[in-house]
């Protein structure tokens, strides 16, 4: 495990930790530094469940579905992640690493998403030929590149995709995502993208925000007012992981935008042209 003193970098969505560097030999030629496994909390945790989330909103089980339906777990050989339909009701997108090892390889097994509100037909497996990765190695590459999108065997009927927000970083945003109690437990956040990190030369974004997190997290949608992706969670960076801290430049878990590759990977998944 390697270690540095300011930050202690890493990822997010099962239960293996590795560590990294600030800046590696791909950030010094302009790419943005590798984080990686699970993720940190913040002094305050505003995670909830669906339920607790519905209450306070004044939303029905409609609406909730409606605003937060697309969402659902990702189970790949041993790995649990958090996904979304984004688009089309049997296009996902997700993180890199939850379905692809550190060996570059396809995680063993049927690799299958579920939704977590309303979804009554269970797990719908996810078509291994169809999957679009920004890196055929996401947890030896810059965090820029732990990007997936794939294609369903088949639709989740009834479920209400979430849109495609313009490029852009809201200040308010909604997390829901895997990690609440067990991996894949999943809880609503209301929290805050802070600001831009960087970019990768591709043009994916790097953004802080301060949400809390846990394994389970990788691949949730931050969401805009308007409940459209405009990023997915990757990861965390703080110098002393082990602690709920209040946010801060050594403190803090950051997403990925969909900009670049990415989203040109969804638009084409999806049959859309943007």
């Amino acid at each position: 495990m390697r270690k540095c003193a300011a930050l202690r970098i890493v990822s997010t969505a099962f239960a293996v930790v590795a560590a990294g560097v600030p800046r590696s030999p791909a950030a010094a030629n302009g790419e943005l530094a590798r984080p990686f496994i699970p993720s940190i909390s913040m002094d305050h945790d505003g995670r909830t469940d669906p339920s607790e989330y519905a209450r306070r909103e004044g939303v029905g089980g409609s609406l909730l579905r409606e605003r937060l339906g697309a969402s659902g777990i990702v189970r790949c050989g041993g790995a649990i992640g958090t996904a979304q339909l984004t688009l089309r009701a049997d296009v996902v997108t997700t993180a890199a690493h939850v379905l692809i090892g550190p060996d570059g390889k396809a995680r063993g097994g049927t690799c299958t998403f579920e939704p977590s509100i309303g979804g009554s037909a269970g797990p719908i497996a996810i078509d291994s030929r169809s999957i679009r990765a920004g890196s055929a190695k996401p947890l030896s590459e810059p965090a820029a590149r732990d990007w997936a999108v794939a294609r369903l065997v088949a639709p989740v009927a009834g479920a209400t995709p979430y849109g495609l927000a313009a490029p852009h970083v809201p200040g308010a945003v909604t997390m829901y995502a895997g990690g609440h109690g067990r991996a894949d437990g999943m809880a609503v956040e209301r929290c805050r993208a802070r600001h831009f990190i960087g970019a990768s030369p591709q043009g994916i974004r790097e953004i802080a925000i301060d949400c809390s997190a846990a394994p389970g997290a990788s691949g949730a949608a931050l969401l805009d007012s308007s409940h459209h992706v405009f990023a997915i969670y990757v990861g965390y960076r703080s110098a002393n992981p082990d602690q709920a801290q209040a946010f801060s430049t050594t403190h803090y878990n950051f997403a990925i935008s969909l900009d670049g590759p990415f989203r040109r990977a969804l638009l084409s998944a999806a049959g859309t042209r943007r």
